[in-house]
């Protein structure tokens, strides 16, 4: 009895959570809200579900359509997205990064798209992935457009790829938050994507493979680190 008079809302609430009970007062709908239980999906932070990633699936879905468009349909004039060296447009550079030459091609960049694509968008959102695809991508382009003869035509997702494999694991090697979690996962990204360019830096030296282009792959590895040491700088400078 004198806790039910020290403590009032005690008992209101209980009261009111009472299912017995089936019309409250109007007065005590505050103690309603308190008490009434909160489902699961209520308590998930907000911020934890927009850091799903969305980006790569949406990149992937892009490769898919296009290359179901052009060698599943046959569908004219889609072909002007591949980069023709010998008289290239200026969209050519960016559209080829989203066209394949056959169901193997496409396999392998997007499985790698996937893997590398998901760990940089993790680790600098949704823009900062579709930047890096978009950036490396098109240096990786320039650069074969610059050193491959002009009867080349160029087209895939690799350059950007082998891109997106040093953005993840150079975006991660930052002494502020160098947990041992992080420690971890730049080991096994970092060692398979040195392995993957030093291959292919071993058989381009070699005299390379036909059909595979072995500029676009070193140049996009090179353009990721280049844009991964700009922007720290940049960052570095903003906070200054």
């Amino acid at each position: 009895r004198s806790l039910a008079r020290s403590r009032p809302e005690l008992t209101a609430c209980s009261r009111l959570c009472d299912p017995r009970l089936s019309s409250p007062p109007a007065s005590h709908a505050c103690h309603l809200r308190a008490c009434t239980p909160v489902a699961s999906a209520a308590i998930v932070p907000e911020t934890k579900r927009q850091q799903q990633p969305t980006a790569v699936y949406a990149l992937l879905m892009a490769n898919f359509a296009l290359f179901g468009a052009d060698k599943v349909l046959g569908l004219a004039g889609l072909q002007q997205l591949y980069l023709w060296h010998a008289g290239w447009r200026w969209w050519q550079p960016l559209s080829s990064t989203f066209c394949h030459a056959s169901r193997a091609h496409l396999s392998g960049n997007a499985f790698l798209l996937l893997l590398f694509g998901r760990s940089v968008e993790d680790e600098l959102g949704w823009a900062g992935l579709v930047f890096s695809y978009a950036f490396c991508g098109v240096a990786a382009n320039f650069a074969s457009l610059v050193l491959l003869p002009s009867s080349t035509v160029s087209l895939g997702a690799s350059g950007a790829v082998f891109g997106l494999f040093a953005v993840s694991v150079l975006a991660r090697l930052s002494w502020r938050d160098l947990g041992w979690r992080k420690l971890v996962e730049v080991a096994v990204l970092g060692q398979f994507a040195f392995g993957q360019v030093l291959k292919e830096a071993q058989v381009a030296a070699g005299g390379g493979i036909a059909g595979i282009n072995h500029v676009a792959h070193l140049s996009g590895a090179g353009a990721g680190v280049l844009l991964v040491v700009a922007m720290r700088r940049l960052l570095a400078q903003m906070e200054e």
